[in-house]
C-alpha cells in the first residue's frame, strides 16, 4: 500500500490498517508473508533495506533536462525545485547559511566523482568535522551522529579505517526513473560505489545471513494466521474509521482522526499497547483532551455549540463501539508483537554499533528500523518504543 513517487514518507506496517482498512489489513499480510519466504529461504522478489538515521536527506545526479550534475533535498522534486549545479545555486537558495548549505557544498564537491548514473536519494551520515574518536565501555571507536542515533565502529576495524579515511559518509538507498523531476518514480535501491573521498554505506540487509528455526516458523506463522482471522472480524469497522478520518470538516473532530496521535502519544509516554481494555481508556482520555483544548479555543457561541455536539457524538460512538476499539486494539498489538520478532532476528546482522547518548552517557539501542520491499511497495519495520521513543524525546543533532 506504501507506494511513493517521490520519496517523503514510509509508513509503519501497523498504520496500514488505520491508512486503509481492510485493504490496509491485507497489504500487511502480504508483508508478513512475502517476510517468511524470505526468512524461510524461499523464492522470494522482496527484500529489505536497513534505515539509516542520517540528515539531511540528498538527492543528486545528472539532470536529464540540461545533462548537468546537481544536488539538492527533496526540494528538488517541488513545483518550483531548488536544484543546485554550483556553489553559487547553494547560495542563491539557501541565502541564511548554516549546516544545510555548508553539507549540500561538501556533496557538490566529493559526490561528482562519484560516477552517478541517473539519479540516486541518500542520507548524510557525516561530511568533515562530524567524525570523533572515543572510548565507549572500554572500547575505542569512530563515532558520528547525524541526527538521533550515534553510530560506532571499532577504529581498527577495516570499516573504521575507511570511515576515518572518508570526508564525506552516506547512505543511498533509493534511484529515480523518469524524464523530468515532477513525474519522477522512486526505485528502491542504489548501487554507488565509494571513492577515496567519499564512503558510500552498503544499506542492504544481508537476509540470507538469518532465518527462523522450527520453533520460531510456528510462531511466526501463528501470529500471521491470528493477524488474518482479526482483519476478518474488524476489517470493516476499520473502513468505517478511515471513512471518518480527515484534517478539515466534521471529520477533524472525530475519535477516528485521533488514532495515529493517539498512538504517537503512548510512545512518548513509553507505553505499549498490552492490554485493550486499559489502551481504550487511555483513547478516551486522550481524545477528551485534545478536543477540550481545540473546544477552548473557540470564542464563538455558535461554533463552539456545533463542535462540542460532534465531540459528544463521537464519545458515544467510542463508548457504543467499545468492544469493536479493542478488537482494533488488539489487531494492532498482533501486528507489533510479530513486527518486533522481525526486527530482534535483523538487529544482530549490523556491523555498526548504534547508540542513544543521554545524560548519564550512552545507551545501547538498536538501528533506526529496516524497510521491507515487495512489487514496488514499501514499508517499514521499526521498534517505535526504542527508536521513535528516543526520535520523539531526545534533542535531535540535525534540524
Amino acid at each position: 500500500m506504501a507506494n511513493v513517487t517521490q520519496l517523503k514518507h514510509l509508513e509503519h506496517l501497523e498504520d496500514e490498517m488505520l491508512n486503509y482498512g481492510v485493504e490496509g489489513c491485507k497489504a500487511a499480510v502480504g508483508f508478513l508473508q512475502e517476510l517468511r519466504r524470505m526468512l524461510g529461504c524461499d523464492n522470494s522478489t522482496g527484500f529489505m533495506q536497513t534505515k539509516w538515521d542520517g540528515a539531511p536527506a540528498v538527492v543528486c545526479g545528472i539532470d536529464p533536462n540540461v545533462g548537468l550534475f546537481f544536488v539538492g533535498t527533496k526540494s528538488v522534486f517541488a513545483q518550483q525545485p531548488k536544484i543546485c549545479y554550483r556553489e553559487f545555486d547553494i547560495d542563491k537558495y539557501y541565502p541564511d547559511g548554516g549546516e544545510l548549505p555548508k553539507k549540500l557544498k561538501f556533496c557538490l564537491k566529493y559526490f561528482k566523482d562519484l560516477d552517478i548514473k541517473g539519479i540516486v536519494q541518500g542520507d548524510l551520515v557525516f561530511t568533515p568535522g562530524d567524525v570523533t574518536t572515543e572510548t565507549i565501555h572500554g572500547e575505542k571507536l569512530h563515532t558520528f551522529r547525524p541526527n538521533t542515533i550515534t553510530y560506532a565502529i571499532p577504529t581498527d576495524h577495516e570499516v573504521g579505517k575507511k570511515v576515518a579515511a572518508a570526508q564525506v559518509g552516506v547512505v543511498f538507498h533509493t534511484h529515480y526513473t523518469g524524464q523530468d523531476f515532477l513525474s519522477m518514480q522512486a526505485v528502491a535501491g542504489a548501487k554507488v560505489s565509494s571513492s577515496k573521498d567519499v564512503f558510500a554505506i552498503d544499506n542492504d540487509t544481508p537476509m540470507h545471513k538469518v532465518g527462523l528455526n522450527h520453533q520460531e516458523e510456528v510462531k511466526f506463522d501463528g501470529h500471521v494466521k491470528t493477524i488474518e482471522s482479526m482483519c476478518g472480524a474488524c476489517g470493516y469497522f476499520l473502513d468505517e474509521l478511515v471513512s471518518n478520518t480527515g484534517k478539515t470538516g466534521d471529520e477533524k473532530w472525530h475519535v477516528a482522526s485521533y488514532l495515529k496521535p493517539f498512538f504517537n502519544a503512548e510512545i512518548k509516554a513509553a507505553r505499549n499497547i498490552n492490554n485493550a481494555d486499559t489502551a481504550f481508556e487511555n483513547l478516551y482520555n486522550f481524545y477528551y483532551d485534545k478536543t477540550t483544548a481545540m473546544l477552548d479555543k473557540i470564542k464563538t457561541a455558535s461554533t463552539k455549540a456545533q463542535k462540542s455536539k460532534l465531540v459528544h457524538n463521537s464519545q458515544n460512538y467510542l463508548r457504543d463501539n467499545q468492544g469493536k476499539f479493542k478488537s482494533m486494539l488488539g489487531l494492532y498489538k498482533e501486528l507489533q508483537t510479530v513486527k518486533q520478532m522481525v526486527i530482534d532476528k535483523l538487529d544482530h546482522l549490523e556491523t555498526f554499533k548504534t547508540f542513544a547518548q543521554t545524560d548519564q552517557g550512552y545507551k545501547i539501542t538498536g538501528p533506526e528500523g529496516y524497510v521491507l520491499h515487495r512489487n514496488g511497495d514499501m514499508i517499514k519495520f521499526v521498534n517505535r518504543l526504542e527508536f521513535s521513543y528516543i526520535n520523539f524525546t531526545l534533542a535531535k543533532q540535525w534540524r
